[in-house]
Formats: C-alpha cells, sequence, structure tokens
C-alpha cells in the first residue's frame, strides 16, 4: 500500500488516497474515493528522474504517485515500461540514437532531398516550369530591364555563336536567349521557361566572345539540370523538416537555419552549372579563362562600387588583387566564392 494524490479529471482538487496492486487489479481508496479497475485498463506514463508518475483511468481521472515503491509494485503485477522507454533511461542507447538521428538528418539533407527532388523534378510536367518563368519573365521584365542597346547585328552574331557550340552529352536544351539593357549592371540568368537573360553590361564587360559564350553555358546548364524547379522542392523540403524540428517557422530563430540550409543548395546548383559550362566549353575545344577573366573583373567592380571608386578600366593582370568575400561570408551567399569558382576554370584550361 502506497500513498497517492488522485484527481477526478474534472476539477482541480486534490484527494489524499491510498493505493494497492494485486493480481493485476489496482485499487484506490480515500475520503469519499472508492475505485478499482485492472492495472491493464490504465495509462501509466513513463518513468522520469524526479516527476511523479500518472496512471490514468478510462474515464479521465488519474492517480498521482511519487512513491518509490510504485515501480516495483507495478512490475510485481506484470507491468513493463515500454522498450523505447528503458532506451530513453540508458545513455549508451540514447546516445547511439542521438547519433543515427543526426546522420539521417546529415545523410537526407546532403543527399537525400537534392536526388528527390532532382527526381521530381524531371517528372513534374514542362508546363509548370514554363508557368514558373512566365511569371517571373514578366515581372523582371518590366521592372529591372530595359530594351538591349546592343546592335541587332551583335545580338545575332552572339544568338548564332552559342547555337551553333555542340551541348555536352548531345543534351538538347530547349533555350530562348534574350538581351537587355539592366540598371543592376552586368549579369545573367535562366528562368525556368528556358529564356537565358544576358545584360548589355556584361557583354560589355566580357570584352571576350569566349567569355560571353561560357557565361551562356552555365546558364544553360541552370535550364538542362531544372535548377529553379528542383531549388522550390528542395527549399519546401527543408522548411518541412525545420518546421518538425523546432516548430514554427514563422520565427527569426526557426528561418535562420532554413535560409542557411538554402543558400547551400544554391551554391551547389552553381558549381554544377559551372561544371556543365567547363563541359561545353571543352567539348567545343574553347577555353575558360575568359570566363576567369570576368569574374575578377565582376568582383574588382563591386569591390569599386562597395569602396565609391570611379570606374576606371583596369589592367587585367592587376585584377582578383582586391579583397574578396571571407570563407565565413560564403555561409550566407547564394553563390560559391569568386575565388572558388576561378580556380575551378583555371584548372579545367589546365587539364585541355
Amino acid at each position: 500500500m502506497i500513498s497517492a494524490t488522485y484527481f477526478d479529471g474534472q476539477t482541480t482538487r486534490r484527494h489524499p488516497v491510498t493505493l494497492m496492486m494485486h493480481k493485476g487489479v489496482i485499487a484506490v481508496t480515500g475520503e469519499g474515493i472508492r475505485r478499482s479497475v485492472r492495472l491493464s485498463k490504465l495509462n501509466v506514463s513513463e518513468r522520469l528522474e524526479h516527476a511523479p508518475r500518472i496512471m490514468r483511468f478510462p474515464d479521465g481521472g488519474f492517480v498521482e504517485v511519487q512513491h518509490r515503491s510504485l515501480d516495483k509494485l507495478l512490475r510485481k503485477n506484470g507491468y513493463r515500461d515500454p522498450w523505447v522507454v528503458h532506451w530513453q533511461q540508458n545513455w549508451a542507447w540514447s546516445l547511439i540514437a542521438l547519433i543515427t538521428v543526426l546522420t539521417l538528418l546529415i545523410a537526407g539533407y546532403q543527399w537525400g532531398l537534392p536526388w528527390a527532388a532532382d527526381k521530381l523534378a524531371q517528372r513534374l510536367p514542362a508546363s509548370l516550369e514554363k508557368s514558373l518563368g512566365d511569371g517571373q519573365w514578366k515581372l523582371i521584365d518590366e521592372g529591372y530591364l530595359r530594351p538591349s542597346r546592343l546592335d541587332a547585328a551583335e545580338q545575332a552574331r552572339l544568338r548564332q555563336l552559342f547555337a551553333e557550340l555542340a551541348r555536352p552529352r548531345g543534351e538538347k536544351t530547349v533555350y530562348r536567349l534574350e538581351f537587355r539593357d539592366s540598371r543592376i549592371g552586368p549579369n545573367a540568368f535562366a528562368l525556368p521557361n528556358g529564356i537565358i537573360v544576358m545584360t548589355d553590361q556584361l557583354v560589355t564587360l566580357a570584352r571576350n566572345d569566349h567569355a560571353v559564350l561560357a557565361v551562356l553555358a552555365h546558364e544553360l546548364g541552370h535550364l538542362q539540370r531544372h535548377h529553379s524547379l528542383r531549388q522550390l522542392l528542395q527549399t519546401a523540403g527543408t522548411a518541412v523538416v525545420v518546421n518538425l524540428l523546432i516548430g514554427d517557422v514563422s520565427s527569426v530563430a526557426a528561418a535562420a537555419p532554413t535560409f542557411l540550409l538554402d543558400q547551400k543548395y544554391s551554391r551547389d546548383f552553381e558549381r554544377e552549372a559551372d561544371r556543365y559550362a567547363i563541359d561545353m566549353m571543352r567539348e567545343n575545344g574553347l577555353p575558360l579563362s575568359p570566363m576567369a577573366d570576368l569574374f575578377e573583373r565582376m568582383g574588382n567592380a563591386l569591390a569599386d562600387a562597395d569602396e565609391g571608386v570611379e570606374g576606371e578600366d583596369e589592367p587585367l593582370e592587376d585584377a582578383g588583387k582586391k579583397p574578396h568575400r571571407t570563407d565565413f561570408s560564403d555561409y550566407f551567399s547564394s553563390h560559391p566564392s569568386d575565388q572558388e569558382r576561378i580556380a575551378r576554370l583555371r584548372a579545367a584550361d589546365a587539364r585541355q
């Protein structure tokens, strides 16, 4: 017989009671309280170090027991804690479980989610990507771009040069190349509906057809690998997992890890597009160093803008000597560092 506290499930009033257990039947008695029920009908809470155990009756009433002899009494009457409870209370099993969960989360983030998004993106209808891209193109073209100032003949010449390039592995990705004047400066990007946009400012800064072609090949890589759609799918998957772990994606604390994890995926897509550009340029026997030179000029132009320096045309041999972002800031960026990309492109040239 042990002392306990009974609650009727209707009020917060505490009822001091005594609890007995015999042949699988539990009996609770106290002032105005007399209940008995088979132990198998009760819901017994798991054993914790300092908290009392709760034994719930089917009608909502429950008994709160702090007495240490309860565990022994339960065992004598055939009650056994679930195996999960035993694991939770064993530090070795808990450590193994923690390592297993972390391993699964890391593997899912690193390989599982990208693999699933890749497979799904290849099976979703092309009309979905077109619809997404059409909406983006309308918004961007009307809000941030102006008609190209490049000579029409020059645009046609660049289109023809790119169209004549052989694709890696014979792939045939449908695209449409658009030139635009832009207030955002040198840039190029691909939309999921197959439109590749190159700004006049980037053509001017490139100074070299090979640099222009390599950038276009990079953007074609984004289209060929369905990066826009995969980014959406992976972002959604990351948000679901973070929500499950943290419970509230509306808070900054929950949004920050989602943002950082998404940036890593974005950097991976850029690396994949760079590899596609390398494959395509090598397929056609063209050099990658002009694209590396272009990245250096873009980095220096950005550094000059940050320092408020008027843009003088800098000798190419001095390019790349300006400070670049730190390794730590790479984690917040959607693109790999310029140093990494330039080194990859020059290394590809060296292997030819």
